[in-house]
């Protein structure tokens, strides 16, 4: 182990030098010694603390999807407060603020086919949905919502596919499997009567 005091046998010594000084200091003046502890508890509480929420900023998010965006403004004691206005706060790290992206990838579209399922009188039993994903190597990549109306199917970044069922189903017969040889994702959902 290194640090800037050198080898990890430096270090212990230096903390055992340390708290020798503790030691000392607690017999001989305990008033001392008090203060000591006292002030570096309440600036290592300061230290730690988290950040404080000094105001809330809200945007409209226009698109792909419209939502909303919010930007939380705190203030930290980790962070010294500037000594000159007009100067930025200078800081060690480079990767304080961290770009994550600097482009946004628009999802696709993916292929797919939307087919009620009728019995042999007729009458619609079912709905199955099978979509085409070829950038996708496990269902676990796949965020499946359905409702009574419609589905919505979202793969981060890559796929978004929100589709309107021909007739209303039941969405608590849903079942899904993922085919990972023909990265087909195949949803089959009971109809409800008519």
């Amino acid at each position: 182990w290194n640090s800037s005091l050198g080898t990890g046998e430096d270090a212990l010594l230096s903390v055992n030098q340390f708290w020798s000084m503790l030691d000392d200091l607690s017999q001989n003046d305990p008033a001392s010694y008090r203060k000591f502890i006292e002030k570096n508890v309440k600036e290592g509480a300061a230290f730690s603390a988290p950040p404080e929420l000094d105001s809330c900023l809200h945007t409209d998010i226009e698109g792909p999807k419209k939502g909303s965006l919010y930007i939380n403004i705190c203030s930290w004691k980790r962070v010294p407060a500037p000594q000159d206005p007009s100067r930025p706060v200078p800081h060690k790290r480079k990767d304080l603020i961290q770009v994550i992206s600097s482009t946004f990838v628009q999802p696709q579209k993916p292929d797919y086919q939307l087919e009620v399922k009728n019995d042999t009188a007729g009458v619609p039993r079912s709905v199955e949905l099978t979509v085409e994903l070829p950038k996708v190597s496990s269902m676990s990549e796949c965020q499946l919502s359905i409702s009574k109306d419609d589905v919505l199917l979202e793969v981060e970044d890559v796929y978004y596919l929100h589709v309107d069922f021909p007739k209303i189903v039941n969405e608590d017969t849903a079942s899904a499997i993922f085919d990972k040889k023909k990265r087909r994702l195949t949803m089959r959902v009971d109809a409800l009567e008519p």
